[in-house]
């Protein structure tokens, strides 16, 4: 019994070596996102209260993909250090209840965030989203999340597994999402969380389309208009230039107003941007979320190459949680200043 439960920490211990470039990747991700969803939230509870509605969601988002990312991160660390010894199946159903859960909440969040800006972009002499609808959508988003998320505490939790480790039958436990007695349940709940997923990339991606269409519409508008007074402005200076300007007609060219850049932040293209990331970071896992499911031993008959290429992967979903905060300090100034301020304990202008 001894030999054998030695052989299986030695299988176990080879794959944490074998893993170690994905425990360092997940740490590195866990500090990204507790250092910039944090400083979002201080940000947004210090220097930017009662600020206007477009940034209602943002830092609601970021409270879910702290915890989102922090609780994934740490699953993925212990997964990968305990891979084929995992040492508790409650902490493995915590865990992976938790992870869907808060996943579950950033990403329907989005889809709130993407309705809000179809409403105030494609519609808005309509009914917009008030602070009541906007705190029914937040209310009616987290009690989804945590029922739908229910059936993962009855599926998942430690499950043996076997395998060749130097020439022996070796048994282990890992930590699964399907690990319960009800194969056929586990199969059609997996599968509906898939297509959830599915419908949430398809739905935010629709919602973006004509968005977009109007934004180019609007901008294609406004560079022709723009182009139109710089012309206005270019032939009244012609016929000026050609008579003895009088007083009263400096005074009108010099109080034409300047053409300048916007320095304000454009909430459309930023909030583009997140469901962008996000598109592109759920896509692995939903691939590799049905794999797992069809073939739940491939895991461990693959080479060392493939196992950190694939568990890379199948967690690039995480990546979503952590980048919206690098997203914000990009396009939006005033939290860019704000974030500078803050450590400079000055006073808020706000």
């Amino acid at each position: 019994m001894d030999k054998v439960h030695n052989l299986t920490l030695q299988w176990n211990q080879d794959y944490a070596e074998k893993l170690l470039p994905t425990i360092v990747f997940q740490g590195v991700v866990c500090f990204i996102g507790l250092v910039g969803n944090i400083l979002v939230l201080l940000v947004y509870a210090f220097r930017m209260k009662g600020n206007r509605d477009d940034r209602y969601f943002i830092p609601i988002l970021a409270v879910f993909d702290l915890i989102a990312s922090t609780v994934a991160s740490v699953f993925y660390v212990l997964e990968s250090i305990y891979f084929v010894d995992f040492p508790s199946s409650g902490l493995c159903k915590g865990l992976l209840y938790t992870m869907t859960a808060t996943s579950g909440l950033s990403a329907l969040l989005l889809i709130g965030i993407a309705v809000q800006r179809y409403l105030k972009i494609c519609k808005p002499l309509g009914k917009q989203m008030d602070e009541n609808k906007r705190k029914l959508c937040l209310a009616c988003i987290v009690v989804f999340s945590i029922l739908y998320s229910c059936p993962v505490l009855l599926f998942s939790g430690n499950k043996e597994v076997e395998g060749i480790f130097n020439g022996h039958n070796v048994t282990g436990l890992t930590c699964f999402t399907g690990a319960g007695n009800y194969p056929t349940y586990e199969a059609i709940y997996y599968y509906i969380i898939f297509l959830l997923m599915v419908v949430n990339i398809l739905t935010v991606g629709f919602l973006y389309i004509p968005i977009g269409v109007v934004i180019y519409r609007h901008n294609k508008l406004r560079a022709a208009r723009r182009r139109k007074s710089m012309e206005i402005t270019s032939t009244q200076f012609d016929s000026i230039s050609d008579n003895k300007p009088s007083q009263c007609s400096t005074k009108e060219i010099s109080s034409k107003p300047k053409i300048h850049k916007e320095s304000k932040i454009n909430f459309n293209v930023m909030f583009f941007t997140i469901i962008v990331f996000y598109l592109i970071s759920y896509t692995p896992t939903c691939i590799f979320l049905i794999i797992s499911k069809l073939s739940p031993e491939m895991w461990y008959n693959i080479s060392n190459a493939e196992t950190i290429i694939f568990f890379t992967l199948q967690r690039f979903y995480v990546i979503n949680h952590v980048v919206n905060p690098i997203i914000y300090g990009y396009f939006d100034m005033k939290f860019r200043s704000d974030i500078v301020n803050l450590f400079k304990c000055l006073p808020s202008n706000y």
